[in-house]
């Protein structure tokens, strides 16, 4: 399963908050105020009979909407200081008409309005109490929008109780079918008001909304509740009072009448309420649905993919990883999940990670993200190794991440090594194997048209017979050097099943079968093998790597040596066949060993004429098996060791 972990909070950048819509809602606040306030100072004769609505919302008031409506626009387009100054000065008039309407403190910040309003008669001094709250919670509102880069959740709560409390007037007004009703507080708010309040309120709802990130439809469904809530608690209000013998609020046509619209508007919310609710459900579990087998689908192909998939903060925190990231690095997802991904790089990167990720959030310039490169990777247990890297850059709404890629290449590289050892191999084997084939030839031609010319000049056969032997030992030479190539070829070709093959048994016949070769007639052959040990193998390549052995350490005896001896040790050691030919001949100078099991290396030419390619041939047949070549001096002599994989046979 996809290992995650949970982030924690993460620092956000705020999105513009500039839109068509929140432009609308304050340019007509500004409108409206700059109409009333006109009207107001005209006062015309025919406006105040047929249109008295226009005067339900005071000079002040007024005033305040403008004022208001222009702070909001230049918050909106960043002019945040003529926003804060206009807010602020908005927040003291209402709050002096606030003050004075709980506590009859009359400050006089009203009269600080301009003297040209004086002709404006019948205008109210203050703004009315539910008016001036609505006032100050919405500049409180732009001011948490202006001063801070990220507004703070009561930003969305001031805007949410204006907008209750004009939805609130909005379903009194409809619900008294027009009729201007005095017995709520909250009713002192006029219709134009009520209109500014709440296209602003809707408008502030709806930035804050998308700057913190909530669920649009839960927030409306929210602030429907709260209002409709907020009428029914003001109607038993009203009721209760009348009850209990106060001042009679609502006459008892009035009381029906509003009893009877709440219950039908009740029902009615109620209903959609429940349909919504069904079909909202009904969609939720749907996408829920989707949404879960889309991630099933994801984590699958992640889980099951062979590269690794690393996903990591901007502080260079790893969030996730699959199960392939375990299998690469050697750790545990508890032990990767929360730390930081330099664990996983060696030095240098994992000292520059940090500076490298900080000068990219600086100037922008990437070096990996967005691309893709071969680097080094760093194992639990410190060992490094080569990877190729691609990291991508995740912008999300609340954060940035980084999706790494990684996918281990040692087994490329590794080929790529051999690859590049086997084109310098095969050059130097071509180079090498045409002079040494042409050589032969070229003398044997030559003794030929030597030996012919002889015959020719009737030279006796005892002057031509070392001619002829001469062609003979170059002839000789030739066919041991072809042999020497078929072999070779054998060992990079051949495909067999393994066998039963007692070990022992096979190594005196090799030692019988060679007995006779140079001084091999002189040489004690020591075979310290168990005759029990009967493995299952590839026959045909333990044959070569005897044959190899056996016949280097015949060939380099050393002609000095009085007692010269070859000795033959084989056993099991878990699961590996240690086999070792030790000798008291010649032996391979230090200097020279570095060249040892590579192509056409001779090492005593003038002692015994080869080929070069036995202990090459030798290394390959055991690399095929699975197993390695070593070489060992000894005080006297050599000790030549292969170890490969080996099965003993039932």
């Amino acid at each position: 399963m996809l290992k995650l972990r949970k982030p924690g909070a993460e620092s956000q950048v705020v999105p513009s908050v500039l839109s068509f819509g929140s432009l609308v809602a304050g340019s007509l606040s500004v409108a409206i105020g700059l109409t009333v306030l006109t009207l107001w100072i005209l006062q015309p004769a025919f406006v105040i009979e047929r249109y008295p609505v226009f005067f339900g919302t005071g000079l002040l008031s007024a005033g305040c909407f403008v004022l208001t409506g222009l702070s909001f626009i230049m918050t909106l387009i960043r002019r945040k200081r003529i926003g804060v100054l206009l807010s602020s000065l908005t927040i003291l008039l209402a709050g002096d008409s606030l003050i004075f309407q709980i506590s009859g403190l009359d400050l006089g910040l009203d009269a600080m309005m301009p003297i040209l309003f004086s002709e404006a008669t019948l205008q109210p001094r203050h703004i009315p109490g539910a008016t001036s709250l609505s006032f100050i919670l919405l500049n409180l509102s732009i001011l948490g929008l202006a001063l801070r880069e990220r507004p703070l959740p009561w930003g969305l709560l001031l805007p949410g109780v204006v907008f209750m409390i004009s939805a609130s007037t909005l379903l009194t007004y409809t619900l008294r079918l027009g009729i201007l009703p005095r017995w709520l507080p909250l009713t002192q708010i006029a219709p134009l008001t009520m209109l500014c309040f709440l296209a602003l309120s809707l408008a502030m709802i709806v930035i804050h909304v998308r700057i913190l990130n909530y669920h649009r439809q839960t927030v409306a469904a929210l602030l429907a509740a709260a209002s409709y809530l907020l009428l029914l608690l003001l109607t038993l209000l009203g009721l209760n009072n009348s009850v209990e013998g106060g001042i009679p609020l609502l006459s008892e046509a009035n009381t029906r009448d509003i009893l009877a619209a709440i219950l039908l508007v009740s029902g009615i919310i109620f209903t959609a309420l429940i349909v919504y609710a069904f079909r909202n459900a009904q969609r939720h579990a749907e996408v829920a649905e989707q949404l879960a087998e889309s991630q099933q689908r994801l984590v699958a192909i992640i889980e099951t993919a062979m590269d690794g998939f690393i996903t990591i903060d901007e502080r260079g925190t790893i969030l996730s990883i699959n199960t392939a990231c375990e299998r690469i690095f050697g750790y545990s997802a508890a032990e990767m999940l929360g730390e930081n991904v330099r664990i996983l790089m060696p030095e240098p990167y994992q000292s520059e990670h940090d500076g490298y990720m900080n000068n990219y959030r600086a100037t922008g310039r990437a070096k990996i993200i967005g691309s893709g490169r071969e680097v080094e990777g760093r194992r639990k247990n410190g060992t490094t190794f080569p990877l190729d890297l691609a990291v991508t850059r995740i912008e999300l709404p609340h954060q940035v991440l980084y999706s790494g890629i990684v996918r281990d290449i040692s087994v490329r590289k590794r080929q790529e090594r051999e690859l590049l050892e086997a084109n310098a191999e095969m050059e130097e084997f071509s180079y090498r194997t045409s002079h040494d084939l042409r050589s032969p030839i070229t003398s044997a031609l030559g003794l030929v048209a030597i030996a012919r010319e002889m015959i020719g000049d009737g030279a006796p056969a005892a002057e031509v017979a070392p001619v002829i032997e001469r062609i003979d030992g170059g002839l000789r030479r030739l066919d041991r050097l072809i042999q020497d190539i078929i072999a070779l070829t054998r060992t990079k070709l051949l495909e067999e099943p393994d066998v039963r093959l007692p070990l022992a048994e096979t190594v005196r016949e090799t030692i019988e079968r060679m007995r006779f070769i140079g001084a091999g007639r002189r040489i004690a052959f020591k075979v310290e093998i168990a005759e029990t040990l009967v493995i299952d193998v590839k026959a045909s390549r333990v044959q070569m790597i005897l044959d190899n052995l056996i016949s280097n350490a015949i060939k380099y005896c050393d002609p000095r040596e009085e007692a010269p001896f070859v000795r033959v040790e084989a056993q099991m050691e878990n699961g590996m066949l240690a086999l070792t030919v030790s000798d008291n001949g010649l032996g391979i100078e230090e200097e020279q060993q570095r060249q040892l099991f590579q192509m056409f290396r001779r090492f005593h030419p003038t002692h015994s004429y080869g080929s070069g390619l036995g202990l090459y041939i030798l290394r390959k047949s055991v690399e095929h098996l699975g197993g390695a070549a070593s070489y060992r001096r000894l005080d006297k002599g050599s000790a030549f060791s292969v170890r490969f994989p080996a099965r003993i046979s039932p």
